[in-house]
């Protein structure tokens, strides 16, 4: 972390962003991690452009959507005040609109709220990089005007490509080592040729272009070209060329700021805001101007054309299921699939959700149609295998025909649509033109479903507890507690082999009555006996919005005599994130009574440090994929923010999966609360674990 903090020093920041509570943990976060930085502070872009004008900062970090002025407003005003000006946007809105005007504007970087810090500090670094790079070619000119020695230093250590030609034949006289390095020529076969005699010129009209706009002003600056390194590679970049004088001649220095990359990042955002970024398929705008090309030319030809609307048989049930990644994983599965079966001149898009669009052009007759929906109907016939499981999944597809069914884009587009709706209605998995649910499981999962109610009654479930370490004082302070199932027939099952089926037909309900009553029970008893501990129970999402919630949590603390403070209740992410108003006064009136609440498997989610200040949120439990994975730095440096934004907000942090020593020492040295892990207990049943906790009277069992 020391390098960025050097190329920072004597640097300073312009941060304007009109959220109080954002500005200020950015400060704090770029204070923390770059200690000598100055950073001045605005509300709106009309504050940050004073401030420009007043402080002539290095680094704009802004918001875009702002009171007064907006951020992209302010970055035009300060780009006409300093054309070399560094901005970097963060900002909420991933919109192409405002994509493409901060790429129009010049700013160098942009950062998708919420912030990913680390992300945003490896940005901050590679500005940091261009500052200093900035500050030395301002002291190379000035030392190239004051000595000539010096001045031979400084162009070659000048990372650009730097050329001196004698301007009355154009051979070059003298080039840096970047411009050898990156046009991959030896010395000797450059001096003394001309750039027409090398072939650097892509298009040799620039060069005369050039020398014009030179004599008209005296020097160009930013002049945009393309060149030919020896290789043959293209390069894309900015000249800038003055006329100085050597030995009473006329010589033309010039520089070339490469920006082929920056070149190439536009072309990816141009291709990104015309296509789906999951599929890579023509997204909603770039198929209407495919179907309205098509439509022309089909008026045009007296050809036939079909617009296909497709819509997955219960894809909701499978991102529910198996999950938003498994689901993902089916959308590129079925725009593979979807691709490979229809013709070359056919177009596939995927216009949002699991919708898709297939035009079929130049068709000679309409009955053509059906051969090419007939094998896409096909591709649906294998079963898709997601992430280990085998998903059978139909589509509903509605048809619509140009001339026949209308003569304009959105009207053929929206009779498709409906013909997709009447053939989902059908049971789906069928095709339907315009004019004329798949709700099966396996049998595997019925079963599943129907034992799982039984479970409880036949005393299959067992409950196993594993210890957490407070990193404090090296004790055991609290019992987390882990349900496994004895099935009939395959034997012990953990929670992942089980729990979806019951999420999803309401069973964990009752199941997760019974485990809170159960390790509420063997808390009160471990209490009696002496030990001094909490426990902690997981709550799935469903749990934890279901209606009766709040009755059933008070009425097992009644039950089994054990104080509301002792309850520590895990929520995943997804809860926090779905968390409606019932559940918010559901979490006020139990963090009332006593209990806390910690967001478990934290970061592997989506959820928002902003919603969670909102929440009665006590403690934040990293996911064990972070720690298990310590040993890579981006990992570490993602884990090392969490617990210093956490702390940030008064939170404490447990990090889950602690295996190893040396994971062990790293979550001490980085100031986490609290771990637990096969490192500290794996999960036992109630009397081995008794078997870790030496009673203590005053808390918890001494372990470290």
């Amino acid at each position: 972390m020391e390098q960025p903090r050097l190329r920072f020093s004597d640097v300073s920041l312009l941060l304007v962003e009109d959220e109080i509570e954002s500005r200020e943990m950015l400060a704090r976060m770029l204070s923390l991690n770059y200690p000598g930085i100055r950073i001045y502070s605005a509300d709106d872009g009309r504050a940050g452009l004073e401030l420009y004008r007043q402080y002539q900062p290095d680094l704009v970090v802004t918001d875009i959507n702002m009171p007064q002025m907006n951020g992209i407003a302010m970055a035009r005003e300060i780009k006409q005040l300093n054309p070399d000006a560094t901005i970097v946007a963060v900002t909420a809105h991933s919109e192409t609109a405002y994509l493409m005007n901060a790429i129009e504007i010049g700013m160098d970087h942009y950062i998708l709220k919420p912030v990913n810090y680390p992300e945003l500090f490896r940005v901050l670094d590679r500005v940091g990089e261009k500052i200093t790079l900035r500050r030395l070619v301002a002291q190379q000119l000035a030392a190239l005007r004051a000595s000539e020695r010096r001045f031979s230093t400084i162009f070659q250590a000048t990372p650009d490509l730097l050329s001196i030609a004698n301007l009355a034949n154009g051979k070059l006289v003298e080039v840096n080592e970047a411009f050898l390095k990156v046009l991959g020529y030896d010395r000797d076969e450059v001096i003394g040729c001309s750039s027409d005699e090398l072939g650097l010129w892509l298009d040799p009209a620039q060069a005369g272009t050039l020398l014009v706009e030179l004599a008209q002003k005296g020097a160009v600056r930013d002049f945009e070209v393309r060149i030919r390194a020896k290789s043959g590679q293209e390069l894309e970049g900015l000249v800038s060329a003055d006329s100085i004088e050597m030995d009473g001649s006329p010589f033309l220095l010039t520089l070339f700021k490469d920006i082929s990359e920056r070149k190439r990042l536009e072309q990816v955002i141009k291709h990104q805001a015309q296509h789906d970024p999951l599929t890579d398929l023509p997204n909603r705008k770039l198929f209407m101007d495919f179907l309205a090309l098509e439509l022309a030319q089909a008026r045009r030809n007296r050809k036939h054309l079909a617009v296909l609307f497709m819509d997955l048989d219960h894809f909701k049930q499978i991102n529910d299921t198996l999950g938003h990644a498994a689901g993902d994983l089916l959308l590129q599965s079925v725009a593979q699939r979807l691709k490979a079966c229809v013709r070359e001149s056919d177009t596939v898009a995927r216009i949002g959700g699991d919708e898709f669009n297939v035009l079929m052009p130049d068709l000679a007759q309409a009955d053509d149609v059906a051969t090419v929906v007939t094998k896409i109907m096909g591709v649906f016939q294998a079963p898709f295998r997601l992430e280990g499981v085998e998903v059978k999944v139909g589509t509903s597809v509605g048809i619509s025909m140009f001339p026949a069914d209308g003569d304009s884009s959105e009207e053929l587009l929206q009779k498709a649509d409906g013909a997709m709706y009447a053939a989902k209605q059908n049971r789906g998995n069928s095709y339907l033109f315009y004019n004329s649910e798949i709700n099966a499981r396996t049998v595997n999962r019925q079963n599943l479903e129907r034992q799982l109610r039984q479970a409880v009654d036949r005393g299959e479930l067992e409950l196993l507890y594993q210890p957490l370490l407070n990193l404090g004082n090296g004790r055991i302070i609290a019992a987390e507690a882990l349900l496994r199932w004895h099935h009939p027939d395959r034997g012990l099952l953990l929670p992942d082999q089980f729990i979806t089926v019951a999420e999803e037909s309401g069973v964990i309900v009752p199941i997760g009555e019974w485990v809170i009553h159960q390790a509420l029970a063997q808390v009160k008893t471990w209490q009696q006996k002496g030990y001094d501990l909490s426990l902690a129970v997981n709550l799935s999402t469903r749990e934890f919005h279901q209606p009766h919630f709040l009755e059933q949590t008070l009425a097992a603390l009644s039950d089994t005599g054990v104080g509301a403070g002792t309850l520590q209740i895990d929520i995943p992410e997804r809860a926090i994130m779905d968390n409606g108003g019932g559940s918010r006064q559901n979490m006020l009136r139990l963090t009332e009574a006593g209990v806390a609440f910690s967001v478990d498997d934290f970061g592997a989610g989506s959820s928002s440090l902003q919603r969670i200040r909102q929440l009665p949120i006590a403690k934040l439990k990293i996911d064990r994929s972070f720690i298990r994975d310590l040993h890579n730095p981006d990992n570490l440096d993602v884990v090392t923010a969490m617990i210093c934004m956490s702390h940030s907000l008064k939170l404490r942090v447990n990090a889950v999966g602690v295996e190893r020593p040396e994971q062990l020492e790293l979550m001490q040295n980085y100031g986490c609360d609290e771990v637990q892990g096969d490192l500290i207990g794996r999960p036992v049943p109630a009397a081995e674990f008794e078997g870790m906790l030496p009673r203590t009277a005053t808390g918890g069992a001494l372990l470290l």
